[in-house]
């Protein structure tokens, strides 16, 4: 049956007015989500305290947000709420040296129950030993240098005649007042790892360089010079290893491995002076590393930030430290702590201290190296040799 004129124009006109309809409906609903792109933002509108960022917005090109653009923060109540990354030389964390990652991998592989053992059970005697390195300045990681002597055992005794946790030679034992009465006290952790750190500390003068030092420790102050007059003068481990006797080259690679086993990573005294230098020019460039960040209210007050200390701000802005306390109290230990820190200076001091920052960084760098440690003590005249073989 042909449908009537009428039911097909109808038809038609509904056909027409429904495309009609379905075409204002998206346009107008593309209207509104492009109005909406202008007020929304991914996340809060506005940041919370501690937590500011860059809020991207939504919307055409070209749009510019007046939000806030600032580095995220982590407050912290105890230091006026800035905490930020801690930059210290002593904590540093670097892989593990290409040079000796074979020799780390079967090391650790035949000395794992050994080093599972001790990592799990000289908790304590780490302690001890740390406490003490730290009084004389030394980076704590030394204490590995015990578990590849003696893996932490008290009365081992070698053939030499080395002795106790740290293997001291009976000669050091009399120099560093170890035997008295009758008693051999390198069998007493405290005692014997206070005389290791002076004798560390002397060696650690003469070369300038944590890898000599353990190698010195190993074959002597004459088998290290030795070596370095055999490889042309030259005072970089990777190069003098190589005229070392093979004990003692495999010794400083026993301790970066161990090292790593404990640690994780490598650190300062698994580098050698040239790698140390490299690093610390690193920091020093570094945005973050060492900063000023602000001038804040009082033009006396400097906010700062990482390995900044103590004595090299006095030294080079001729501060008595004793004034430098009153108004700077637990000044090391906050930014030893990785906190920001309101640093108060006497009048006229705040503007030297801007033009001379540099060179109290410098400084603060070869304080860190403790090349003139009090601690320091040299070896005595004519000795050549700290044989433990």
């Amino acid at each position: 049956m042909k449908r009537s004129l009428v039911s097909r124009i109808k038809e038609n006109f509904l056909t027409l007015t429904g495309i009609k309809y379905l075409i204002g409906l998206v346009l107008m609903s593309g209207f509104a989500l492009s109005m909406m792109s202008f007020t929304s933002y991914s996340g809060d509108l506005l940041p919370a305290p501690g937590k500011d960022t860059k809020l991207k917005a939504k919307g055409p090109k070209g749009f510019v947000s007046l939000l806030p653009k600032t580095k995220p923060v982590t407050l912290d109540p105890t230091t006026e709420g800035i905490k930020p990354a801690t930059i210290d030389l002593s904590e540093v964390k670097v892989d593990l040296n290409s040079k000796v990652e074979d020799f780390a991998d079967s090391y650790i592989r035949r000395e794992y129950t050994d080093l599972t053992r001790m990592k799990s059970s000289a908790k304590g005697m780490f302690a001890t030993m740390d406490r003490i390195l730290e009084e004389y300045h030394l980076p704590t990681q030394l204490k590995y240098l015990a578990v590849i002597e003696s893996s932490l055992k008290a009365h081992l005794r070698m053939r030499s005649g080395a002795l106790g946790y740290w293997q001291l030679m009976p000669d050091e034992a009399v120099r560093y007042g170890l035997l008295k009465n009758g008693h051999d006290y390198r069998t007493d952790l405290a005692r014997s790892t206070e005389a290791a750190a002076k004798l560390l500390t002397s060696l650690h003068n003469r070369y300038h360089d944590w890898l000599l030092t353990i190698a010195a420790y190993n074959a002597g102050v004459g088998g290290v010079n030795k070596a370095i007059k055999a490889a042309g003068g030259s005072k970089d481990f990777w190069k003098v290893q190589y005229y070392l006797p093979k004990e003692t080259r495999n010794h400083v690679k026993k301790f970066i491995s161990t090292h790593y086993f404990f640690e994780g990573s490598g650190g300062i005294t698994t580098m050698s002076a040239k790698e140390t230098k490299k690093l610390k020019e690193e920091l020093a460039a570094s945005e973050d590393g060492n900063e000023v960040i602000e001038l804040i209210g009082n033009t006396n007050v400097v906010r700062i930030k990482g390995i900044y200390k103590k004595a090299a701000i006095c030294k080079v802005l001729d501060i008595k430290e004793a004034d430098f306390d009153k108004i700077n109290p637990n000044f090391d230990k906050a930014l030893s702590d990785g906190q920001f820190y309101d640093l108060h200076l006497p009048d006229g001091k705040t503007d030297q201290f801007m033009k001379k920052k540099d060179q109290i960084l410098q400084q603060c760098f070869n304080d860190l190296l403790d090349t003139d440690s009090p601690a320091s003590e040299q070896l005595p005249a004519g000795r050549t040799s700290i044989d433990r073989s």
